[in-house]
């Protein structure tokens, strides 16, 4: 069983158990699948984002706050179905047609295949039930970043409908497939998802896989660690909706290959040139942490080294949510174009994996970050956890920011860095965050409460995105 659905168990549970996130969570067979939710629940990010409406804004919230709700319950159905009803509410009044057309989702039997094996299996089933009926000439459409020819146009009459595609003649690497459901000249639905291409990739599984287990019989590395970790996320990829999100399959494959020749060599494959985003499992003492990291587009100049921001996700959610989930990854831009480093752990169950000192100490060997220089933000079971490691290691940090969710407040007395507290005014977590605040301001500490009307649990960080990083460039600016 990879470490992603152990992972994902842990979560799960703590989902049940706590006030937590929506995150892209996986249940029963009957349900949603954690990729489908993720999927949703970015397109719904993209589109509060170029929505400034307040009514619709309000209208959608609501949605929001029922999807939440429903998560709770694991009833990832219903939650397909809000996020759905909270899209359509920024978008205004959808026709019957339309709404039956987002009821719809397109499953696959693996993410990451070796076109030349021939045709890849697609499905066009319901996410959520509807009392629409199928449309008459609705027609299913699919075609691959890049292309003007569609590879799959299938009638839809009653669903589920199976089709295959062939891609025995498309370029490897990590694609998008875009898919539409059409009816004459009018595009109902227009969605994307990843497939990822690579040529002998059975074979290529298999090679990696036995390095890894050859690996775990070493001393615990970064290179070792993280090998395992790519080993099992492509070997989920392979397997129907297993992965979270949308992950470069073919990247990451390619990346476990060079990794894998690179310890066979005994050299380091991670050091202060490597740029771009990577998963990885960093050792940090007795134990280890996944986390995925975002280099600066350029490492810093003349041997310097750059602010780190640590992003702390809620329950059911993973070190891709921030990445992918909240805002659509607009916390990754940000950094990007400050040239932070951002780093998301995967937290496990209540918080668990949250003792971010080792982990910045263990992750400056290898890359140029400041360790003077750390802000964090979390969000829900996350902003618990920032609080929590605030008070084990108060002078690490240099500005927190504690976003829908409440926690504990660090030892009177001790150098805490200033606090920054964002909650929406319909979040469930309302009082426990104004108690957070008050908390603070009782020890002596410098605490900000900023309560957003109308805005519930999930679209909080989205919403207080800007504000949270006003903090943090003022924090770090010595302000």
């Amino acid at each position: 069983m990879t470490h992603l659905r152990l992972a994902w168990r842990r979560a799960t549970v703590a989902a049940a158990a706590a006030a937590a996130v929506l995150g892209l969570g996986r249940t029963a067979a009957a349900q949603v699948d954690r990729y489908e939710l993720g999927l949703r629940l970015r397109a719904f990010e993209r589109r509060l984002e170029a929505t400034p409406d307040p009514v619709r804004r309000r209208a959608a919230y609501g949605e929001l706050d029922r999807a939440v709700q429903a998560f709770f319950r694991l009833d990832t159905k219903t939650v397909a179905k809000a996020i759905a009803a909270a899209d359509e509410a920024l978008a205004g009044d959808a026709t019957p047609d339309q709404r039956f057309a987002a009821s719809l989702r397109v499953e696959a039997p693996a993410r990451l295949v070796d076109p030349r094996r021939g045709p890849v299996a697609l499905c066009l089933a319901a996410a959520f039930p509807t009392d629409v009926e199928v449309p008459a000439d609705l027609v299913w459409c699919a075609r691959l970043d890049g292309e003007d020819t569609d590879r799959l146009r299938q009638p839809v009459s009653e669903l589920p409908v199976t089709a295959a595609v062939e891609l025995a003649d498309a370029a490897p690497g990590d694609r998008t497939l875009a898919w539409e459901l059409r009816r004459g000249d009018r595009v109902l639905l227009a969605r994307t998802q990843g497939l990822s291409l690579a040529a002998d990739a059975p074979a290529r599984l298999a090679a990696v896989d036995a390095a890894a287990g050859e690996r775990d019989r070493q001393p615990a590395s970064l290179e070792a660690g993280t090998l395992d970790l790519l080993a099992g996320l492509c070997a989920g990829m392979t397997k129907a909706n297993a992965e979270e999100t949308v992950l470069p399959g073919a990247r990451l494959l390619a990346e476990a290959e060079a990794l894998a020749a690179a310890i066979a060599a005994g050299k380091p494959h991670y050091t202060a040139t490597s740029l771009g985003q990577f998963w990885l499992r960093v050792p940090t003492g007795r134990s280890a942490t996944v986390v995925r990291l975002q280099t600066p587009e350029k490492p810093p100049a003349d041997g310097a080294r750059a602010p780190l921001v640590l992003a702390l996700h809620g329950a059911g959610g993973s070190e891709n949510l921030f990445f992918d989930g909240y805002g659509d990854g607009a916390i990754a831009a940000r950094c990007r174009e400050r040239g932070w480093f951002l780093v998301a752990p995967r937290l496990g169950m209540m918080g668990g994996g949250g003792d971010l000192a080792p982990l910045v100490d263990a992750l400056a060997t290898c890359f140029p970050i400041d360790p003077q220089r750390v802000v964090v933000v979390g969000h829900s079971m996350g902003a618990a956890a920032a609080m929590a490691a605030t008070g084990r290691a108060p002078e690490r940090f240099r500005a927190v920011a504690a976003l829908g969710g409440g926690g504990s407040v660090p030892r009177k007395g001790s150098k805490a860095p200033p606090f920054f507290v964002g909650v929406g005014a319909r979040d469930f977590a309302l009082a426990g965050a104004q108690r957070l605040h008050t908390g603070l301001q009782a020890g002596g500490f410098a605490a900000t409460l900023r309560e957003y009307p109308d805005v519930e649990h999930l679209a909080i960080v989205q919403i207080a995105l800007p504000d949270v990083f006003a903090f943090f460039d003022g924090a770090l600016a010595g302000k």
